[in-house]
């Protein structure tokens, strides 16, 4: 009997034994053709993105977008970043620049004269002996014959300008000649509650700034 239990008992050691080797043989497999390729997949340094240079806005103004700074072309503003010999090589270069610069301007949203030479004030004529002025006005001329008030307002923000002239000449002829220009916000003229016009065609510019300032 006992030599019956040391024969299925060396069986079993047997059976055991070959059961380990089948699964380290397994694992072993697993491990060098899945597992391992796997983690070296996961682990390898990413690639570098390489990320194209932005243009610069003086390119994209110029209308340069083709060609790096220091690239030379047809155009005479190119390349961007050159030196100049002469004081006249960079006066033109420069005159040249501003010309490009106004033309991109005068193509943006929103209209009107890009050259100041050009631009129309608003005009103003007062025939009456009271006028209360808007925001809007500037030029403000005065032609009514007799003794005038102009009532300013306050505007939004400081640097507002105001002309107001005496275009009849009839200033200086007394009292119920005269241009007399108030507050319609008790603002102060130079300290003063009001200006006057006492002289012919004469006229007074006017700025705001926390108060009217005579100039």
């Amino acid at each position: 009997m006992s030599d019956l239990e040391d024969f299925f008992e060396a069986i079993k050691l047997e059976k055991q034994q070959k059961e380990s080797e089948v699964q380290k043989l397994i694992s072993d497999s697993f491990d060098s053709h899945f597992l391992n390729p796997l983690q070296n997949q996961i682990t390898k340094k990413p690639k570098k993105i390489k990320v194209k240079k932005k243009n610069t806005l003086i390119e994209k103004s110029l209308g340069l977008l083709a060609e790096p700074t220091e690239t030379k072309n047809s155009d005479p503003l190119t390349p961007l970043n050159k030196n100049f010999v002469t004081q006249e090589d960079l006066q033109k270069h420069y005159t040249l620049f501003l010309s490009r610069i106004q033309q991109q301007l005068s193509t943006l949203g929103g209209g009107g004269e890009v050259n100041l030479a050009f631009m129309e004030m608003p005009q103003t004529y007062v025939t009456s002996s009271s006028y209360t002025a808007s925001v809007n006005d500037y030029y403000i001329g005065v032609n009514y014959l007799g003794a005038v008030s102009i009532y300013l307002p306050t505007p939004r923000k400081n640097g507002k300008i105001y002309i107001i002239k005496d275009e009849l000449g009839e200033a200086s002829k007394g009292e119920n000649r005269r241009i007399t220009i108030m507050s319609s916000n008790q603002d102060l003229f130079d300290n003063q509650d009001k200006a006057i016009i006492a002289y012919d065609y004469g006229s007074l510019t006017l700025t705001y700034r926390n108060g009217w300032r005579i100039i």
